[in-house]
């Protein structure tokens, strides 16, 4: 039985030869090859945020999907300081799915949350 390890992605980028321009699942993916050649568990500390709003069908949609799959996803709905982070960082359609791995965080917006979620249903389990 492999032991399992929550890294870093900083650590995941020297283990994979990868760099933090790299996107997260790019280094994630990276690190699932790692693991198969080396015989290693290793995984990256990472927290997933759902920011929804009333109304909005994607929205709905998605924590349909999270909610039925039980996924590691904390659902958010929307207030004036979410959406104000989420315009500081160039988002302004809902759903917005945030993804972060340390200091590293990225955004996946709209109508592409719900096909992003269920292409990697396994990653959030």
């Amino acid at each position: 039985m492999k032991k399992y390890c929550e890294i870093t992605i900083e650590k995941a980028v020297g283990l994979t030869g990868k760099c933090l321009c790299c996107s997260i699942m790019e280094i994630i993916s990276s690190l699932n090859d790692y693991n198969q050649k080396h015989g290693t568990n290793c995984f990256i500390q990472t927290e997933y945020k759902l920011y929804t709003t009333k109304g909005c069908t994607n929205c709905n949609l998605s924590k349909s999907l999270i909610n039925s799959q039980k996924l590691r996803i904390k659902i958010i709905e929307a207030e004036e300081k979410d959406v104000d982070y989420l315009i500081q960082n160039n988002i302004g359609i809902f759903p917005v799915l945030e993804i972060k791995a340390g200091e590293k965080v990225e955004f996946i917006d709209g109508k592409n949350v719900g096909d992003f979620i269920a292409t990697n249903l396994e990653m959030f389990k």
